[in-house]
């Protein structure tokens, strides 16, 4: 495979055989200090692995914490970075043989704590498989895709483990604050077909009145819930840890599939292990 490699930002020198984490680290930091004129506090490395068929390049996935000036003060921020190295190379673009760019098609591979029994809705944690999917029940990919995909878990329990987590686009879908916090409740109780009935709940996406939602949630699936159940600390606990793993694996939209660790931008590939 022939890449296109753009190597506008290679710091290393000839004397440096290989670029490990602490190198890619101390380069991004000297390296955005100078661009940004800002500090750079910290930089974790989120993740990182070789890239299939690149003969040999590697992508990090990093969070940088830094101050950054805005209007002659530092603010904090924490930034997104993927960076592409290859023995003593570092760059920030890296393209395959289609001109499409690295950063845009990879994501961080699911760190192991994320596979935890509160996020397992169907399937078996010992299966062969497991899938991981941030969904929201007013995106209309979501609702044509995610409740198929609990289906086909649900009738293959031993091919699948599906660890499901909550992404509200509150910005455009302001009714799923109240919703997914009532599927975090059915989810803990075992009712996945109350869950699942939340994606097709008659009230609109952009309906702000908790009271029009929760009735909404009642004519769907029988359940009353009162705000102070869905406003429980544990349940904003639940979708605070829900968040940070959103921002660890880089995802910004719905639904975000990822099959055993790796994203999954085509949000089918599980079929192929479906007889």
């Amino acid at each position: 495979m022939k890449l296109k490699i753009l190597l506008g930002m290679v710091f290393l020198t000839l004397q440096v055989s290989a670029v490990d984490d602490d190198g890619v680290r101390h380069y991004i930091k000297k390296y955005m200090e100078k661009k940004t004129n800002s500090i750079v506090n910290n930089i974790e490395t989120i993740s990182s692995y070789e890239i299939p068929d690149t003969n040999g390049w590697e992508v990090y996935f990093l969070s940088l914490d830094m101050q950054i000036k805005l209007d002659n003060k530092y603010v904090q921020r924490t930034m997104p970075k993927v960076v592409f190295t290859k023995g003593n190379k570092i760059t920030l673009s890296l393209k395959d043989q289609n001109q499409q760019s690295y950063a845009k098609t990879l994501k961080p591979k699911v760190p192991s704590d994320a596979y935890d029994l509160k996020h397992l809705l169907v399937g078996n944690a010992d299966a062969a498989h497991k899938i991981l999917v941030f969904s929201d029940p007013f995106c209309p990919y979501c609702q044509k895709i995610v409740p198929k995909l609990i289906e086909a878990v649900e009738k293959n329990p031993k091919t699948f483990a599906l660890y499901y987590y909550h992404l509200p686009l509150l910005k455009i879908h302001p009714a799923s604050d109240i919703t997914t916090k009532a599927m975090h409740l059915f989810q803990e109780r075992g009712t996945i077909d109350k869950l699942k009935a939340c994606y097709h709940l008659s009230v609109s996406e952009k309906e702000r009145n908790p009271k029009v939602v929760l009735d909404a949630i009642k004519a769907q699936t029988g359940v009353k819930f009162t705000l102070q159940e869905l406003n429980e600390p544990e349940v904003l606990d639940a979708f605070a840890f829900d968040k940070s793993i959103k921002k660890r694996l880089m995802v910004t939209g719905t639904p975000t599939i990822f099959l055993d660790g790796i994203w999954d931008p085509t949000r089918f590939k599980y079929k192929e292990y479906i007889k």
